[in-house]
């Protein structure tokens, strides 16, 4: 979450890019299907408008029932039909006229009236199905679901703007009135194309394949953009880290030139001053200088080792190592130090355990730890170490009773100079860099660090070793 919220700029840029472009495919997509059904659907009108002309209204009047089939010009009317269905994609072509009833039409006409069984059976069976019997004169048919038959058909060229479904399949239609020499309409001229004929139209400028096509084209510009921006951004800050990498070695070498003259300095003065008073002035002077040359030198050595864990190239080499004796050397190192403000170190564990560790690093972070909880901490207090060992791993644990860390810091420090936001009260010269080395260096061990702490009653920080 963390890695988004730092990239949301490109991420959301990059979003907005594919979602254009999909919404441009989209929006051509709907529109070329629009363009594609309209021009069939005056395809439809044109084609039923134009034979319509050809076909007299008043001689339509005079047929009325089956036994009307022997009419010449019925005959005439079902093979003009039936010529219609030459078309490549008509499916059915016929004729009909209003009833007393508005949602009820009757046949005047089918392309398949004058038919032999033999051509009507299109399955094949030897059978006339139901499916497959041809609509003869008087025949009803029932419009409710077909608006366009209901009105518009008998006033102009129409089509229906959906696919009809009925004993016949799947259907689009397109409808156009036949008038009398009056101009009165005396029935409509129907015919029907395959639906799937429609959809094959429809999507013929546009498929959906290429639809998907450029949706993927639009992720893969995203995903390129972003990575281009990610590549962007390691250059730039690779640049960034040889830069500072560059000014920390020279800061460096610049500080460590003067710091070991001053030493040098120092060792001279203590050894040649004679005067037991001159003597004694100057080891006071002396003193309070190694002590600031101390924390000069620890500034140093703290900025490398985080520079290190920056550039990844900290050197872990395990060997095998006596936990308890690395113990005691971290906690010799800080006995004067506790012992001048009554403060007590235990150490809790069953038995010494022998395990592959960088005994310099792993102690670096053993003396950090123990460093925070004995200056955290007030005079008299006690520090305690637990080593709690189990079949794969060994958990170290040192636990105070100090200040503690407010809940709002808990999260962040692990972070680059880092500190909480209480610590300026009791140490005011810290740099907040001693737990982010030490996730450094516990994370190239394999292992992992936490924090657990209440604010007011202490703090126990915990980390793993593997086994």
């Amino acid at each position: 979450m963390q890695i988004f919220w730092k990239r949301w700029p490109i991420i959301t840029l990059s979003l907005l890019i594919a979602l254009s472009i999909t919404s441009m495919g989209v929006v051509f997509y709907t529109r070329a299907r629009d363009i594609m059904q309209e021009q069939l659907h005056q395809r439809l009108e044109h084609i039923a408008a134009s034979a319509a002309l050809f076909i007299s209204g008043d001689s339509l009047d005079e047929i009325r029932t089956p036994a009307d089939r022997t009419n010449a010009f019925f005959i005439r009317t079902v093979n003009r039909l039936k010529s219609m269905r030459t078309l490549s994609d008509v499916r059915f072509a016929y004729i009909m006229r209003r009833t007393d009833d508005p949602l009820m039409l009757e046949f005047i006409a089918d392309a398949d009236s004058l038919s032999t069984p033999a051509e009507l059976d299109l399955n094949g069976n030897n059978v006339v199905d139901p499916d497959e019997e041809a609509s003869q004169p008087g025949d009803l048919y029932d419009i409710a679901d077909i608006p366009a038959l209901q009105g518009p058909a008998f006033e102009k060229p129409s089509s229906d703007q959906e696919v009809t479904y009925d004993q016949w399949g799947s259907l689009m239609s397109g409808y156009a009135p036949i008038r009398r020499a009056d101009g009165s309409v005396a029935g409509i001229l129907g015919i029907d194309i395959q639906a799937d004929r429609y959809f094959m139209l429809s999507q013929s400028a546009f498929t959906p394949i290429a639809l998907l096509f450029v949706i993927l084209i639009a992720i893969v510009i995203s995903g390129g953009i972003i990575m281009l921006w990610e590549r962007r951004q390691i250059s730039v800050l690779n640049k960034v880290n040889a830069e500072r990498s560059g000014l920390l070695k020279l800061t460096f070498h610049q500080i460590g030139e003067p710091l070991t003259i001053m030493k040098w300095s120092l060792e001279t003065l203590r050894d040649d001053t004679n005067s037991p008073e001159l003597k004694k002035l100057v080891e006071d002077h002396v003193v309070c200088m190694d002590e600031g040359l101390g924390r000069l030198n620890s500034i140093i050595d703290t900025l490398q080792q985080a520079e290190k864990v920056d550039l990844n190239t900290m050197d872990y080499v395990p060997a095998p190592t006596s936990l308890r004796t690395l113990l005691d050397n971290a906690i010799g190192e800080w006995k004067s130090s506790a012992d001048k403000r009554n403060q007590t170190i235990e150490v809790l564990m069953s038995h010494d355990i022998t395990l592959p560790l960088d005994h310099t690093l792993i102690g670096l972070v053993l003396r950090q730890l123990l460093q925070n909880a004995l200056e955290y901490s007030p005079d008299g207090s006690g520090i305690t170490i637990r080593v709690t060992p189990s079949r794969k791993q060994v958990v170290i644990s040192v636990e105070d009773h100090g200040c503690g860390i407010p809940k709002a810091d808990m999260e962040r420090m692990f972070e680059k100079y880092r500190r909480a936001s209480n610590a300026p009260l009791h140490k005011p010269d810290g740099n907040g860099l001693g737990l982010y080395i030490a996730r450094g260096i516990i994370t190239r061990a394999g292992g992992k660090i936490w924090i657990e702490s209440i604010e007011g009653s202490g703090t126990k920080v915990s980390f793993t070793l593997p086994l």
